[in-house]
């Protein structure tokens, strides 16, 4: 069966034959899913090589993992594995270029699956700001929904801007630990439409 037919071998079979060590089924899945898994790895990151190891990685792994792993949409899966690598990627600082660009694009682009990721950053973000002690909350909303500066948040609180900047500052560093870079940097892209 020539590289012409890959399309029209189902993924289910494909991956049945792959679980029974069938390498040539395997080279279809690689085949069929690479160069979409490539591009998808590549628009978030914008980085050639770290996008061709992270698709690389995924097929390995599918590979290793061929006996153990159950996996009911092949397509879905190894979608899912790319945006999950990509995301570690660029929360353990391996690829930060452009990260702020495709994070504006991705939410100015019209559509419902962005407004539901959107809702969901927010909701997140709404979380994360709970946790915080009661000060720092109302410095980080203050400063990050309302817009005001650390003088305007001084006077209206009743503390000098020095401790503004001190709440802040906290505020900051425990909100993106609990959410993590990805969503830390979508939320503050977002705050501007923050009801």
């Amino acid at each position: 069966m020539g590289i012409e037919n890959i399309e029209i071998w189902p993924d289910h079979e494909l991956l049945s034959f792959m679980q029974n060590d069938d390498r040539s089924a395997f080279e279809k899945i690689y085949n069929k899913y690479w160069s979409g898994l490539y591009l998808s790895a590549y628009n978030l990151l914008r980085n050639k090589h770290e996008a061709e190891d992270i698709v690389q990685e995924i097929f390995v792994q599918l590979w290793l993992k061929r006996h153990v792993q159950e996996i009911q949409n092949l397509k879905s899966y190894l979608h899912t594995a790319v945006r999950f690598q990509v995301f570690k990627a660029i929360r353990d600082g391996k690829a930060h270029e452009e990260l702020f660009e495709e994070v504006e694009r991705m939410f100015n682009e019209n559509n419902s699956e962005n407004r539901i990721i959107a809702l969901d950053i927010h909701n997140r973000l709404d979380q994360a700001i709970k946790t915080l002690p009661e000060k720092c909350q109302q410095v980080f909303v203050l400063s990050r929904k309302e817009q005001l500066s650390n003088i305007e948040i001084s006077e209206r609180l009743g503390i000098s801007p020095k401790t503004v900047e001190n709440h802040l500052t906290i505020a900051l560093r425990r909100v993106r630990s609990s959410m993590g870079d990805v969503l830390f940097f979508s939320a503050l892209f977002l705050l501007n439409n923050w009801k």
